[in-house]
């Protein structure tokens, strides 16, 4: 059974649903657009890495001292209908 292939979602964006997303990133077509789509899907890509950077900050802060939670004191993130806010 094959692997599956991830398609570029910015050319999904703008209805070329068949493209293949390795060794794509650099010529494609859409990569700079601001159209509502695409800036909707670069706000959830910012939104997965910073969600990526705080679990992979608790898990070492975890396996270190489960005691403590240094790695969130003072800094608060929620999810809102325009994109993030933050409460430091």
């Amino acid at each position: 059974m094959p692997k599956e292939q991830y398609m570029c979602q910015l050319c999904a964006n703008h209805g070329i649903f068949n493209q293949p997303k390795k060794g794509h990133k650099q010529k494609c077509p859409h990569r700079d657009c601001t159209c509502n789509l695409c800036a909707l899907n670069t706000k959830r890509r910012a939104l997965d890495q910073i969600e990526r950077q705080l679990k992979n900050a608790t898990s070492i802060e975890v396996k270190t001292d489960p005691t403590t939670s240094a790695a969130t004191d003072g800094m608060k993130y929620e999810r809102s209908d325009d994109f993030l806010s933050f409460n430091l």
